[in-house]
């Protein structure tokens, strides 16, 4: 190994679960603190444990992928779960290698996802610390800020930071190197500038993006104001200028949109994006895995969507149930849900601008939140039978509580586990508690989505052979 003062490693730990899915998804969050670092005057070297770098995997429809995994031990507190338990990512063996090929870093980042996903996390960092004893390591990301104080105990990191990390890692960075700067110009450029240091890896197919910061709505189970306090839009000329850059720079085919608020204040954000997107060409599959406000589809809004390339659609929904909708502060009621479908249906025959694809459909799916503490079984039937009626696919959602949110104190009643345990916060474990149900209950009520997706697939087969 070589010695190379200035150099950081990145790190995006492996995923301990039941279950865990590419949506195109990338640690955003991790590759904007490379971005910044590489800025101003450091080099950065990322090992992303989820990249399959070349292990196999199984390709799905419009690139997303499967993760390399292998099956593991359950912790104990989920022995009473009859599922196999997984690490998805690469093997251990492949990590070590990767560590020890890369320059001595004089500083070693890693980022954390879900809560319940830390035993990843502490696994990265222990082999991370038996092979450099001496270098500092920071820990970021939804887990060290949600759980910080478990993480600042437990997780054998150096340094925990809370929240957004940019400008905190840039300052560590700064005061272990003996670098001083002004950060208001940082915090300028982070504001204005700053795109996901993509040049990291070795080669791409799809990326994640955000076109915004924050979220506007302040929903009883979600906790993104703790990331963000303000909600605050990039600039179209700029999102379109960076997505064209992964589609002529990388040859990317698949962009996904993460953003909490992506069609908010459409006339000035999200349309005179894909006007943009429409007028310069740039033929690329663009994706919403994130649940999208149905409210602000117009019959404008979905022609665009469809013309710039939108394939997969989803909608978020919280249930016809009038008191899980006051909870997510009226984001939707079903009369706007079913004027949304409506009009993205009215658009299906307008022309995409990549003529070159065959493959023109795309995926509409409405997200169905379940497991909330107080769900009956039959409000989320009834549900599911609504969104079926409407034509439309089922995609549940289990719900996981996360901590400093409204929802949260009632999930505590419900299990008081979940406040000294992450792994009780797991989608798992708790979307049964939140209904008072067992598992094989539960698993009839997915069951039941399945069948009633695959009738309507069918029935859409068989419209188009006849």
């Amino acid at each position: 190994m070589r010695d190379k003062s200035n150099n950081i490693l990145l790190i995006n730990p492996w995923i301990h679960d039941f279950a865990a899915f590419d949506l195109w998804a990338k640690p955003l969050g991790l590759l904007y603190v490379g971005s910044t670092l590489l800025q101003f005057g450091y080099d950065a070297h990322l090992i992303d444990c989820l990249y399959n770098y070349g292990y196999p995997y199984k390709e799905r429809k419009f690139g997303k992928k499967s993760f390399y995994s292998e099956q593991i031990d359950k912790p104990s507190i989920f022995n009473n779960i009859p599922r196999t338990f997984k690490r998805y990512g690469i093997p251990r063996d492949e990590f070590r290698r990767r560590l020890k090929d890369v320059s001595t870093p004089f500083m070693i980042c890693v980022t954390s996802h879900m809560t319940y996903w830390y035993p990843g996390v502490f696994e990265a960092i222990g082999i991370i610390k038996s092979i450099f004893p001496s270098v500092p390591v920071v820990l970021g990301g939804i887990y060290a800020t949600l759980c910080h104080e478990h993480a600042v105990k437990n997780s054998g990191a150096d340094y925990v930071i809370e929240g957004a990390g940019e400008l905190e890692v840039l300052k560590l960075a700064d005061n272990l190197s003996g670098n001083s700067r002004d950060y208001g110009i940082v915090r300028k450029w982070v504001e204005d500038e700053m795109v996901p240091a993509y040049e990291l890896y070795p080669e791409l197919d799809s990326v994640s993006v955000i076109t915004s910061r924050g979220c506007p709505y302040r929903c009883s189970y979600c906790a993104s104001f703790l990331f963000e306090s303000k909600f605050t839009l990039r600039r179209p000329e700029h999102i379109v200028a960076e997505l064209e850059s992964y589609v002529k720079g990388y040859g990317v085919a698949d962009i996904a949109f993460f953003d909490d608020a992506l069609l908010m204040d459409p006339q000035r954000h999200i349309i005179p994006i894909l006007e943009l997107l429409i007028k310069k060409g740039i033929c690329v599959r663009l994706h919403t895995p994130n649940g999208v406000h149905a409210k602000y589809i117009d019959q404008q809004l979905a022609r665009l969507l469809r013309v710039s390339g939108f394939r997969t659609i989803r909608l978020g929904f919280e249930g016809t149930s009038t008191a899980l909708q006051k909870a997510s502060k009226n984001k939707v009621s079903c009369r706007e849900l079913e004027s949304a479908l409506h009009h993205l249906r009215e658009a299906e025959d307008h022309r995409h601008v990549c003529n070159d694809h065959n493959d023109t459909t795309w995926d509409i799916g409405i997200y169905l939140l379940i497991g909330m503490p107080g769900q009956t079984v039959g409000e989320v039937v009834e549900s599911i039978e609504y969104i079926n009626g409407l034509g439309a696919k089922i995609k549940l959602a289990e719900y996981s509580p996360v901590p400093g949110t409204e929802e949260f104190r009632d999930a505590s009643r419900l299990c008081p586990e979940v406040v000294g345990e992450p792994l009780m916060q797991n989608k798992s474990t708790f979307a049964t508690v939140g209904m008072g149900v067992d598992y094989d209950t539960f698993d009839n009520v997915k069951a039941m989505a399945k069948r009633l997706n695959a009738r309507l697939r069918d029935s859409h087969i068989n419209r188009e052979l006849s």
